[in-house]
C-alpha cells in the first residue's frame, strides 16, 4: 500500500494532498531535509502552512508563515512561540505532544474549532509533516498545514482566543511508528528521549 492510501480515512483532500507533497519531498527516506521544502511544489497550499522549529519543551518557534493564515486570523505569527497559542493549563501539554512527533518521528492532524468574529465556527483540520535539518537525522522541524473545512464569509475575522485549543488529535504514522500515548487522553508528561 502506498502512503497516501494508508492516510486515514477522515482527512480532508487538501492534507491528503499536502501530505502526498511532503512524501514526495522525503525521496524514500524517513525524513525531508529542510533543503526539500519547495513552496511552489504546494501551489495554493502555502498560504495555509506554518514552519515549526522545535528547539526545545519550551521553545518551538514559528519560523514562517503563510499569507492565508495571516489573512484570516488577523495577525502574522511569524516570531512567536507556538506555545504561546495555547491556554495555560495546556501549555505543558501541548509541547509534549509536539516534542514526541519529532522524537518518533511522526505526522499529526488536530482540529480546531475557531469561533468568526460574528458567531459563525470555522472547523479547521491541521496536519503535520516532520522534517530534519539538512543534514541531520532527527526531526526539529514540522511543516504544518491547516485546512478550512467550511468556507466562511470573508468579513468575518476569527477570535484569536478560540485557536488555543485543538481537539480531536491523533498520530499518523510515516514508518516510525507512533508514540505510545493518546493524544486526547492527558498522562503525566515525562521528557520525550
Amino acid at each position: 500500500m502506498d502512503f497516501v492510501s494508508s492516510l486515514p480515512k477522515p482527512l480532508s483532500a487538501r492534507s491528503r494532498d499536502f501530505l502526498a507533497i511532503w512524501h514526495e519531498w522525503r525521496r524514500g527516506r524517513l525524513l525531508p531535509e529542510r533543503r526539500d521544502i519547495n513552496l511552489a511544489a504546494l501551489g495554493e497550499l502555502a498560504g495555509s502552512c506554518l514552519m515549526l522549529n522545535v528547539r526545545g519543551h519550551d521553545d518551538i518557534q514559528i519560523e514562517w508563515v503563510g499569507d492565508s493564515i495571516t489573512k484570516q486570523i488577523g495577525v502574522d505569527l511569524a516570531g512567536c512561540n507556538y506555545l504561546d497559542l495555547t491556554s495555560k493549563e495546556n501549555r505543558a501539554w501541548r509541547a509534549h505532544l509536539t516534542m514526541a512527533q519529532v522524537a518518533q518521528p511522526c505526522s499529526a492532524v488536530i482540529y480546531y474549532w475557531l469561533r468568526l468574529g460574528r458567531g459563525g465556527i470555522l472547523p479547521v483540520e491541521f496536519v503535520t509533516g516532520p522534517f530534519c535539518e539538512n543534514g541531520a537525522s532527527q526531526a526539529t522541524l514540522a511543516l504544518c498545514c491547516a485546512s478550512s473545512l467550511t468556507r466562511p464569509g470573508s468579513d468575518k475575522a476569527v477570535d484569536p482566543d478560540s485557536y488555543e485549543e485543538g481537539e480531536g488529535m491523533r498520530f499518523i504514522d510515516i514508518g516510525a511508528g507512533v508514540p505510545s500515548m493518546v493524544p486526547s487522553h492527558r498522562q503525566e508528561a515525562r521528557p520525550v528521549q
